[in-house]
């Protein structure tokens, strides 16, 4: 059985009273921010903890989940180290790379997933393999619709399909071809997120509330005890902390979904919350 280790928190023994817990999330991409705000949804990690998952064969790395109950929630799921490891749906998240693959023995112009360092996981399934790539912070995914990515060096292909792909796919390429030829995600490939700082606001307040402390200790420990005690009467700090947690509430309820969408960004300049 599942042990809850996907309970609230950036990890399972994250204080949110505590920053320092928090500050890894400032360099995430949006992979794992969107895992971030679902595995605090009480209705995924219910599902979750049902979920069959099988354990890494003898290579260590790949895991199996014929279990399509997450689905609902945009992912395919596995779990390795009892930490919930999220496979993001290609209907979910634009930026999965969709690719064919053939055995073929040029050096030059093949990938050889099982020699890349930050190869971490494989779903397999009715729907091909799901390959997951991360160094913790970054991220690339591949579905492999035909084919097989595992026996060897590797001939990908990739068809872009109308000008959503042709905007959006160059970017996950990109991050593939570095990653192949310099076993690294390039930093300068994944572009900070500028409201990360308020996020990491909106799930300390989420995580605060869930703990039990009420709005006032939240505005405590995030804005200081001085300006509770001068402004907390005046409803300003009151408010702040209010649309911290409705904003957390919005992405954990399915707002997540909009942060894996980069047509979203681009048509509001911003992810909401």
């Amino acid at each position: 059985m599942f042990e809850e280790k996907t309970e609230p928190g950036i990890s399972p023994s994250a204080d949110w009273r505590e920053p320092a817990h928090y500050n890894p999330l400032l360099n995430c991409d949006r992979h794992c921010w969107a895992g971030e705000w679902l595995r605090r949804n009480p209705a995924f990690l219910a599902d979750l903890r049902e979920a069959r998952c099988s354990p890494p064969d003898e290579s260590g790395h790949i895991l199996c989940d014929q279990d399509f109950r997450l689905a609902r929630w945009g992912v395919r799921c596995c779990r390795i180290d009892g930490e919930a490891v999220f496979f993001w749906l290609p209907e979910c998240n634009p930026l999965v790379l969709q690719v064919e693959a053939e055995p073929h023995v040029d050096p030059g112009n093949t990938f050889d997933c099982r020699q890349c360092p930050l190869f971490r996981a494989v779903v397999r399934g009715d729907d091909g393999q799901h390959l997951l790539f991360s160094d913790g912070a970054r991220h690339l995914q591949l579905a492999v619709i035909e084919g097989d990515a595992l026996t060897g060096p590797a001939l990908l292909s990739c068809t872009l399909r109308g000008l959503n792909d042709f905007e959006i796919k160059p970017l996950p390429l990109q991050r593939l071809c570095r990653l192949a030829r310099s076993g690294r995600l390039l930093k300068s490939l994944y572009p900070p997120e500028r409201r990360a700082r308020r996020w990491i606001e909106m799930v300390r307040a989420w995580d605060g509330a869930y703990a039990g402390a009420s709005q006032r200790d939240i505005a405590a420990v995030l804005f200081g005890d001085r300006m509770v005690r001068e402004d907390w009467d005046a409803g300003f700090l009151r408010t702040r902390v209010q649309r911290l947690l409705s904003g957390a509430r919005t992405m954990v309820r399915g707002g997540y979904r909009r942060l894996l969408d980069p047509q979203e960004k681009g048509r509001s300049g911003r992810v909401k919350g």
